[in-house]
């Protein structure tokens, strides 16, 4: 039996998926549809057996996993870089034998969840930092003067310019630590471990091998011990000189340690890069609809606006 729920459920077929995945997956809840399902499934298989028989070998994710599957893999050679991105999580990268055989299924999945966790977060970041830069026209000024000065008259964007906006990595800090792409992260205890009592009328918790460990990422971006003023947007709380001043394991927008976010070095690139070619052009400004202060949805599974964001592109001057 499988049972699939319109979009209005599947927010709470998350949410049951999530906190007793062992009771939905005896009921074979699932919030994507069959069509949906079928879709991206045969979209796979149809490209690992495309290059299968053409012998095509790219370096991608799923050129990754079909000579994972093989017991191969595929060389890689990178330039050192400068580390651009305070928000990027270190890779706990290990070499693990497994004896069990990746199917195409297998391979399909995880594509999948590559490409929903990376679409609806990526936009949503990008959507808040436009709406922050919409209400706090001073950053968007100075933002604006960094792209300017780095900016090459031809309009390319190589990895080199995106490196020297230092002011750029700061506001995306900080607009990942005001509107994070998750509220909260999970962990399993591996060990056990008593949190001690701060408070006179507090008892030890104790935690126990096995259990389950929800970090409430939004309400560490948000507590004062950590962030003074943190309703306020403020890129300057991530400059160079400030950022030894964070604490550990108090920012966490793409999550850490061995299962953090796989993805957020490309995450951070894409926000970049497509903040770099709008405000190249365009200011952002709000418009009649624009919600100030935002109204959060109670309705989503993670940050979103009520109304959507309403924002106005203004052409700017060609420069002189």
């Amino acid at each position: 039996m499988l049972v699939t729920l319109e979009p209005h459920g599947r927010n709470s077929c998350f949410h049951f998926i999530f906190f007793v995945p062992a009771i939905a997956n005896f009921l074979g809840l699932s919030p994507f549809g069959k069509e949906l399902r079928s879709f991206f499934v045969n979209l796979v298989k149809d490209t690992i057996k495309l290059r299968e028989e053409k012998n095509i070998r790219r370096a991608d994710m799923l050129g990754l996993l079909i000579e994972a599957r093989k017991g191969t893999q595929i060389e890689e050679t990178t330039k050192e870089s400068i580390e651009v991105n305070f928000a990027a999580v270190e890779e706990h990268l290990e070499e693990r034998n497994t004896k069990r055989e990746l199917s195409d299924l297998d391979i399909a999945s995880q594509v999948f969840v590559f490409f929903l966790g990376g679409f609806e977060s990526v936009s949503n970041a990008m959507c808040f930092m436009a709406y922050e830069l919409a209400v706090n026209v001073d950053v968007q000024m100075k933002l604006i003067q960094e792209i300017d000065e780095n900016r090459n008259e031809d309009g390319v964007l190589s990895y080199e310019t995106i490196a020297n906006l230092i002011y750029l990595d700061m506001v995306v800090s900080e607009s990942l630590r005001k509107w994070p792409v998750t509220v909260f992260t999970d962990r399993t205890v591996t060990k056990p471990y008593t949190i001690k009592p701060e408070l006179p009328d507090e008892m030890p918790l104790s935690l126990e091998v096995g259990d389950q460990v929800i970090v409430p990422i939004m309400g560490l971006h948000y507590d004062t011990k950590y962030f003074e003023n943190p309703e306020k947007f403020i890129p300057e709380r991530f400059s160079p000189e400030n950022r030894k001043n964070i604490k550990p394991y108090t920012y966490l927008p793409f999550g850490v340690g061995p299962r953090n976010c796989i993805g957020s070095r490309f995450a951070l690139l894409e926000i970049k890069a497509v903040f770099f070619h709008i405000l190249s052009h365009f200011e952002i400004v709000p418009v009649e609809k624009t919600n100030i202060p935002l109204q959060i949805s109670k309705k989503s599974f993670n940050f979103t606006s009520v109304n959507g964001f309403p924002l106005g592109l203004k052409r700017r001057q060609k420069r002189i």
